[in-house]
């Protein structure tokens, strides 16, 4: 008997050993890849003095996991292409194909000062996990395009809506990709759109007041409405980083919030895309009027129809959806520990909390809230008549009984789809802009 268990660990011992050399491969048989820090970007990522060609000439291959040393920090850290492939707080090693650099960085972080590097450190590149990432990679690949004519309406081109949300006064609180900057393409549409929903109070979140001027005298510059807008003091720029966890970034929307207690709306929050951090804002003033966790997830989620084609119901839009937004409301809005279950958190106390956290007073708060929720009273100065929707009314009745005919609804969701998002979601006391008879 004794024999036979030798005879059996023996067995064992020499399986383990003829698979550990593979295993050992998997992990040491490629090259390690060194560079040094050539500039330390505007939100803190790392660009690196070395291509991504040379990575992938290492053996390495997007979806890998890499172990990144820098200084005494040994970070584990997937290989990818965009921010949006991990999750909010989460570091990548990013190939960025399009200006040809490789950067290092926390998504919507700092990484620069959350490890301490500076332009000339030395980083080293090696391989911890081969695919270790590619099923998640896969997951978050998301493709756009800047040009119109790929968009079904300047409001999907623009990102532009109302937010319609529970506690959420209707045609109050606009969101919108950036109307002034036009590194998408999307700026004149964006304000267009500002202007037909009589804006009248603007915090961008992305940029400072020379980036601004700088977009004023640029060739393509064609958004009037905005620039009379900030011209009369009705913009506040806030110049917001994206570690949307930092303490800079809470005091500075914090001072956006309190720039809409102090005006008069319509009002429209924006940064570039109108994704992260007009994503973010926008989510935590829902939050705080009293939206469900469901209701803040679908509007966030528009964004990622509207530029990408998300489908609801996917796995990939509740991938999207998790990794991001309810991330964001979980750890930074809530205070707990990522992956903690927020469905039946109160998010409206969260978001109270964290107002109080960034620099708000309770009266702030609840003057924020009055503001949010009072129905605004906009003189009309178009020529189109309007029409209040009530309670019981869809677009196709609303036609019917204003145009004589429900099949020309699709006309009336055509012109007031920079409020509406699904023509079969209308909301009463919402104004519409009704074609002529």
């Amino acid at each position: 008997m004794r024999f036979q268990k030798k005879v059996v660990l023996l067995v064992i011992f020499a399986l383990v050993l003829s698979i550990f050399p593979v295993m050992a491969a998997a992990t040491s048989g490629y090259n390690e890849v060194s560079g040094s820090v050539s500039e330390v970007q505007k939100y803190g990522n790392l660009t690196m003095n070395i291509e991504p060609k040379l990575l992938y000439d290492a053996g390495y291959e997007l979806g890998d996991i890499l172990k990144v040393t820098v200084g005494e920090n040994v970070l584990e850290i997937p290989f990818c292409t965009s921010y949006s492939d991990v999750d909010t707080g989460s570091m990548l090693v990013r190939d960025d194909q399009g200006k040809n650099l490789l950067v290092v960085a926390i998504n919507m972080g700092n990484f620069s000062t959350t490890y301490g590097v500076e332009a000339g450190d030395e980083l080293t590149f090696s391989m911890i996990e081969k695919g270790g990432y590619l099923s998640e990679y896969l997951l978050h690949q998301l493709e756009r395009t800047n040009e119109r004519a790929d968009y079904a309406t300047d409001a999907v081109f623009a990102n532009f809506r109302n937010i319609n949300t529970t506690g959420m006064a209707t045609n109050v609180l606009f969101r919108s990709s950036s109307p002034v900057n036009n590194v998408l393409n999307r700026a004149s549409y964006s304000n267009e759109l500002a202007e037909n929903n009589k804006i009248n109070i603007v915090v961008n979140l992305a940029d400072s007041k020379e980036e601004i001027e700088g977009y004023f005298t640029s060739e393509d510059f064609n958004s009037n409405y905005y620039k009379s807008l900030y011209d009369n003091g009705k913009v506040v720029y806030l110049d917001m980083g994206v570690d949307l966890a930092s303490s800079e970034f809470g005091t500075k929307l914090a001072e956006g919030f309190k720039f809409i207690i102090n005006n008069e709306g319509p009002y429209l929050v924006h940064c570039t895309e109108g994704k992260d951090r007009a994503g973010f804002a926008s989510a935590v003033l829902e939050s705080l009027m009293g939206a469900s966790l469901d209701e803040v997830v679908t509007d966030y989620m528009v964004t990622y129809k509207n530029y990408y084609g998300v489908v609801e119901g996917t796995e990939q839009y509740d991938a999207i959806a998790e990794s991001n937004i309810i991330t964001s409301l979980t750890t930074i809005v809530s205070g707990l520990e990522k992956g903690t279950d927020v469905s039946k958190l109160n998010l409206q106390k969260a978001a109270e909390m964290y107002l109080l956290k960034i620099g708000l007073t309770l009266d702030e708060i609840n003057q924020l809230k009055t503001k949010l929720s009072t129905s605004l009273v906009i003189e009309e100065v178009v020529e189109n008549e309007t029409y209040v929707v009530v309670e019981g009314d869809n677009l196709w009745n609303i036609a019917k009984k204003y145009l004589g005919n429900g099949d020309l609804y699709n006309e009336i969701f055509e012109m007031n789809n920079s409020i509406i998002n699904n023509p079969d979601l209308i909301f009463a006391g919402q104004i519409l802009v009704m074609p002529k008879k």
